[in-house]
């Protein structure tokens, strides 16, 4: 009995792998048609790894806290390419109220921005923000950052949020294994080539 229930748990976690994959395939879509004019071909020819976070909640009154769970690929155009999970955190205090959830897709373009994520060292502020968006309608607002000329991040954003800045985010990695092969994994590195 013991056997078959750590099997079936072994298995719900490779579902879960799976269903973030092809979140993720979906996230880069996305926020490549809803950022038309933004450099995707340019930025990725140039990246030494994309993040791709197919759902990053923001909630806020008074006490503020963002989080979301996805995907770098690392090297995202050669054969060598290595898939890593990471998560994204941050806390703030001060006048804010609202919810939002974004899907990011993050272009990076210096090995050793890759190193300190993996090594859960880098950290980088996102100025206040204010998006409108029907919640029930998916993400229908569109926003563009460039946190340095390192790493660009393209956003589709739905919800409302008007508040403080979210100083101090992390991105680090975390011990999420994903497998090389399969659907999943076909469909995430397709929608990164196109």
């Amino acid at each position: 009995m013991r056997k078959i229930l750590i099997i079936f748990l072994l298995g719900l976690v490779a579902f879960a792998n799976e269903e973030l994959m092809l979140d993720c395939a979906n996230s880069y879509i996305m926020c490549k048609r809803a950022n038309k004019e933004a450099p995707f071909y340019a930025l990725m020819s140039q990246s030494k790894a994309v993040v791709v976070l197919p759902s990053v909640k923001k909630v806020g009154f008074l006490l503020g806290g963002m989080g979301g769970t996805g995907v770098m690929i690392i090297n995202p155009l050669s054969k060598d390419r290595r898939l890593v999970g990471v998560d994204i955190k941050a806390g703030s205090l001060g006048l804010q109220v609202g919810y939002k959830d974004s899907a990011l897709v993050m272009f990076i373009l210096r090995d050793s921005i890759v190193a300190d994520i993996q090594d859960g060292k880098f950290t980088f502020g996102v100025e206040a923000s204010f998006s409108f968006g029907d919640i029930n309608r998916g993400f229908n607002k569109v926003k563009s950052f460039d946190f340095s000329k390192d790493v660009y991040v393209y956003a589709t954003n739905g919800g409302f949020f008007a508040g403080a800045s979210f100083a101090g985010v992390v991105l680090s990695s975390n011990e999420t294994k994903f497998k090389n092969d399969g659907y999943a994994y076909s469909q995430l590195i397709q929608s990164i080539s196109r």
